[in-house]
């Protein structure tokens, strides 16, 4: 599995995300209060909300992050061409960041013109 964080500002939550159509799913279903996961039939993507990942980052990444209170959801796959069509879909939210797990942390709209000019 592999996974990407999405930051936004202290209105970002799990049920953010939960709202959202995830074109193509089969099956939304909660596994705790903080965490669900969207089914595509072979694949899936989880996701997970967790008040305690800004310990994970240094104070440097934190100066990449324009929100004044962050909150972080985990954007977890196995597919990444899943993971790019889900976060590409027009009704996903817009204006958080995204933190790749391999040092860049950007604006979805970079991110997404990134994975989108990879082809």
């Amino acid at each position: 599995m592999q996974w990407i964080i999405l930051i936004g500002d202290e209105t970002f939550n799990i049920n953010s995300i939960h709202r959202i159509k995830h074109f193509g799913e089969n099956t939304v279903s909660s596994i705790e209060n903080n965490r669900f996961v969207v089914d595509y039939g072979k694949e899936h993507i989880f996701y997970e909300f967790s008040e305690s990942l800004i310990n994970d980052y240094e104070f440097e990444e934190l100066q990449k992050i324009p929100f004044q209170s962050p909150n972080f959801i985990m954007m977890i796959y196995k597919s990444k061409e899943l993971m790019k069509k889900v976060l590409s879909q027009d009704n996903f939210i817009k204006g958080i960041y995204i933190d790749d797990d391999h040092g860049l942390i950007m604006p979805i709209e970079e991110y997404i013109e990134t994975f989108s000019s990879e082809r």
